[in-house]
């Protein structure tokens, strides 16, 4: 089970930012929604608790924007494939079930868990105490009572404990931590002989062929539904322009809440030389490049000029700018370049050093010390950021308020019908659930919501971009299959396609009844490649990264061909296994460390997973069909 978690630790560990931002973001202004009938329906239920619209609004666009101030222009990108409405919608049903199985564990939370949680947000801080006009304030803002919110903060606490009481029942074995280390340093050298399809083409145009392949292919020749929108678009340049005030005492409170972001850390500028490696195990090649460091570091102490020789040596690509990495503070550098670089003076070379990519040369450009400027210092750039979180909260009031005029006219025509045409809207046509050959393309997600709604019906307020967007479906046409008469050609092109693809997997497992690779290889015509020493973590050099192909690579015994070739485009590989080697040298303490780590956080979200799972089945689960998509079982 370890290894079906190994794939998805990256997912894991990601998916728990949403957690951690949703926290405290649910206390933020829910909409997108936003009348009083949409608060009223479900969006999710469990059992007997009952999730609402609002609630879901709420967290899901908490999240959102905490999200985006963790990650900044990354958001977007990191959020495709409807990963925060999917993370959002598990997470409710998630916690729901972990507070109902909490309390008939009878898991205690008091009032004063509570009450601390609460008293610790620095939302409620003034001058670093809590504030209770401040708490009220902020929640009649956000139209929450403090006995509402007071139950969300203390269900979090309760799902917290319960996820808490589930991990601690986890322990690593050292076997599991042997295991591991091999798994992830054991080397593989491999031969391969690429078979390139284009070699076996064919051009069968017999009508009676392709007639037969076209019915045995028929759905994926389907054309899919599409459909016409309008939308209305919002910028958030529509508040641009607006005379935001900010009071001195706005400008106190939020000093007073953000020292510690206000603090630049320290930091250094500093240039380096890499001398990569690539296999620590080949002795040769560790022993050549250390010294080739050797004799580049002479030649700089010599008076050599470290750009030029960066420019010359370094295999990494701040080389083609003399090295320079720029500034950065600690913690964004492997434990042994950071420490040698703090520890440097201005101008300073150091000797060389050595960290898991290889062998580097360092010089220090400039240290900055730790600075905390003081409130007049800071005042600037503290209005300029209290002006555009009004400004965002601005632009939102704006839309919410221009969705709920059209909500009331029923859709974007008949608001503009009844208004005289006074909102500019786009026009979007033959939308397809994938965004291709529109306005959406690259945008599946959204494509994919708003193809899910039916003719005159508009969407919630949705992203797309920096921008706000309003769809309403004005044309919708069903999905049907063309006649083979229409698409002749293109069943032709695929036809003869597959069946070169098919021919060159032919003449590749020929090859592979060879004894030899040599063998193989003059038997195919064709030269062989013999790659580098290669760990699980890496790309295969010609043949790139696939799991798959790893599994059957270290599954293999040496010498033996793969069972069956590997296929990638028009390319088919024989692969043959010519060395599987285990790790040169035992796990470090330091590595063992952190394999343990590493494999009970894997092992505790498995836990928590399995536990959720098994909660689910025996649960009632019902999610409204608008976020049934959103859902995974």
């Amino acid at each position: 089970m370890i290894s079906k978690f190994r794939q998805q630790k990256k997912l894991t560990v990601f998916a728990l930012w949403f957690v951690i931002a949703a926290f405290i973001g649910t206390i933020f202004f829910a909409w997108g929604i936003g009348d009083q009938i949409a608060q009223s329906n479900f969006a999710i239920k469990v059992n007997e608790t009952v999730i609402t619209d609002a609630d879901y609004s709420q967290k899901l666009d908490a999240t959102r924007e905490n999200f985006r101030s963790l990650f900044g222009a990354q958001a977007d990108e990191l959020t495709k494939d409807n990963i925060l409405e999917k993370t959002v919608v598990n997470e409710l049903i998630a916690q729901a079930l972990l507070i109902e199985e909490a309390k008939r564990l009878n898991i205690p939370v008091s009032d004063a868990e509570v009450q601390m949680a609460i008293q610790n947000m620095q939302s409620f801080q003034t001058d670093g105490q809590f504030n209770i006009e401040q708490y009220t304030e902020i929640l009649a803002r956000n139209r929450m009572t403090p006995a509402v919110f007071e139950q969300k903060v203390k269900d979090d606490i309760t799902s917290q404990k319960m996820t808490e009481v589930i991990k601690g029942s986890v322990a690593v074995t050292p076997k599991e931590i042997e295991n591991e280390y091999k798994y992830r340093s054991s080397t593989a050298v491999i031969n391969f002989i690429a078979f390139n399809a284009d070699s076996y083409l064919t051009n069968v145009t017999d009508d009676a062929v392709l007639k037969k392949y076209y019915d045995e292919h028929k759905e994926e020749y389907r054309v899919p539904e599409k459909a016409n929108f309008i939308a209305l678009v919002f910028d958030p340049s529509v508040v641009q322009n607006m005379d935001i005030p900010v009071s001195d005492k706005e400008v106190d409170d939020y000093f007073q809440r953000n020292k510690a972001t206000l603090t630049q850390p320290e930091s250094v500028k500093a240039s380096h030389i890499l001398f990569r490696v690539e296999d620590w195990t080949n002795k040769a090649d560790v022993d050549a490049k250390q010294k080739l460091a050797a004799d580049v570091l002479a030649q700089i102490k010599a008076g050599a000029d470290f750009a030029e020789m960066a420019k010359k040596y370094s295999a990494d690509s701040s080389g083609q700018q003399g090295g320079d990495l720029g500034y950065f503070s600690k913690g964004q550098m492997v434990p042994e370049f950071e420490t040698e670089a703090f520890r440097l003076k201005n101008g300073e070379v150091s000797n060389i050093v050595k960290t898991d990519f290889g062998f580097h040369i360092i010089k220090t450009i400039d240290h900055k010390i730790e600075a905390s400027p003081s409130k007049e210092q800071a005042k600037a750039q503290i209005i300029d950021l209290i002006k555009k979180e009004k400004g965002q909260a601005a632009f939102k009031s704006f839309v919410f308020d221009k969705y709920k005029e059209i909500v009331s006219e029923s859709n974007i025509t008949a608001y503009n019908k009844k208004n005289g045409g006074k909102l500019p809207v786009a026009k979007l046509e033959g939308v397809t659930e994938t965004g291709e050959g529109s306005p959406l393309a690259g945008k599946p997600d959204l494509a994919k919501r708003i193809m899910a709604m039916t003719k005159t019906e508009i969407s919630q307020i949705l992203d797309f971009d920096d921008k706000k967007v309003i769809f309403e479906m004005t044309d919708k046409f069903p999905s049907y299959i063309p006649k083979y008469e229409q698409i002749k050609n293109r069943v032709a092109m695929e036809y003869n396609a597959e069946q070169s693809v098919k021919a060159a997997e032919k003449a590749a497992l020929e090859a592979a009844k060879s004894k030899t690779i040599e063998e193989a290889s003059a038997k195919a015509g064709k030269s062989f490649t013999t790659t580098k020493a290669f760990n699980r973590n890496e790309p295969i050099e010609g043949l790139g990264m696939n799991n798959d192909l790893m599994d059957a690579v270290f599954a293999s015994k040496p010498g033996s061909f793969l069972a069956k070739p590997y296929t990638v485009g028009a390319n088919v590989y024989l692969v043959q296994v010519v060395s599987i080697a285990p790790p040169a040298a035992p796990v470090s303490a330091t590595l063992k460390e952190q394999i343990s780590t590493s494999l009970l956080s894997v092992k505790q979200d498995e836990a928590v997973n399995d536990y959720i799972a098994a909660l689910k089945k025996k649960a009632k689960i019902e999610v409204n069909p608008a976020l049934q998509q959103f859902y995974v079982k």
